[in-house]
Parts: C-alpha cells; structure tokens; sequence
C-alpha cells in the first residue's frame, strides 16, 4: 500500500465519521450523535490487500440472503476470489443484486459479506461488507482495510444482508471498522 493510499483510505474514514455524526440519513440514533466520536478501526494493514482476479461462474447462481429483519433479498452469485491469509487459502463468494441492470463494458462492482474470526469479538457479529471494483486489467482490488459494517450495526431501523456460511473465514481479518460502541 503507498503512502497516498493509506492516505485517501484515513481520509475516507474522516469522511464517513462526518457523515455519521452529522447526516440527516446518518443510521447513528440522533439521540448519541452529538457524543459521537467516530468509528474504531483496526490500524491500517497493508498485508490485507489482495489483487484478485474473480473466477466467473458461466452462469450465474440466484441465491437469497436472509436479513437482519427476516426478510430475503436476491442476489447473482457471479464468482470468488482467493487469497491467502496467515499462510492459509481463503475463499470468498462475490455477488450482485438480481435486480442491478449492468451493461457490457462497465466495470463492475461486486458485493462481498464476509465473516471471520474477529466477528463478536473484535468487529460486528453479524459480519461485515467488502465492495470490490473492477480494476481495468480485469482484476479485482480485495481490500479489507476498507471493510465495514452494515447499517444495521448501527441501529435496528435497517436490514442488512446476512453473510452467507460460505463466505465465513476462519482466521483473522484484523483490518477495516472495528464493532460500534455506542457512545452514549
């Protein structure tokens, strides 16, 4: 990771704190907002970076995603990536909404929940979320320095995705937003 990306990545997170404290679609109840310090975040990790190329599936899977409010949402399961962790394989499913209309030639952006070890520890149980974009040589950018939680870390109002078993890792992603304390 260079310096300017460690840069635009603590210059980002400054932007989301402000949002969050200040935003009226913030999802940080109005009534701690004003205590609001800012998210936890793991220290930057240069070593959970991943440049990934996705392995398509030919067709791509429907699949549902449970949410935090009991309902399904539909997803394309399009592909995976792989990286290696503490010296270990590690797989994650990438998907899309199967109701995203993309056209051919865009470069895409792909929906990752993930689980790990950290998950009710050190970051949010319910798992967190990786947006990986579509690099111009076709690769994929994993980066878990940018991994966040969903609304509904933050407040009941909103329904989240569910990760799903397959994309839960067994080690250690010490990288990205730490669990939210609440601040009151």
């Amino acid at each position: 990771m260079s310096e300017q990306e460690a840069e635009l990545l603590v210059f980002m997170r400054e932007e989301k704190d402000q949002f969050l404290k200040g935003h009226p679609q913030s999802p940080i109840p109005e009534e701690i907002r004003d205590d609001f310090k800012g998210l936890d975040y793991f220290p930057v990790n240069p070593s959970c970076r991943f440049h990934c190329r996705l392995n398509r599936y030919l067709d791509p899977e429907a699949v549902r995603m449970m949410t935090s409010a009991g309902v399904e949402r539909d997803y394309l399961k399009v592909g995976y990536v792989r990286f290696i962790i503490d010296g270990r394989v590690q797989t994650l499913q990438a998907y899309r909404s199967a109701q995203e209309d993309r056209s051919e030639g865009d470069g895409e952006t792909l929906f990752v929940p993930f689980k790990d070890a950290t998950s009710g520890k050190e970051s949010y149980g319910a798992g967190r979320y990786l947006e990986i974009e579509e690099n111009p040589d076709g690769s994929f950018l994993v980066d878990f320095n940018r991994a966040y939680n969903p609304f509904c870390a933050y407040s009941e109002r909103y329904s989240c995705p569910y990760p799903p078993r397959e994309n839960w890792l067994d080690v250690e992603v010490k990288a990205g937003e730490k669990k939210f304390r609440d601040q009151r």
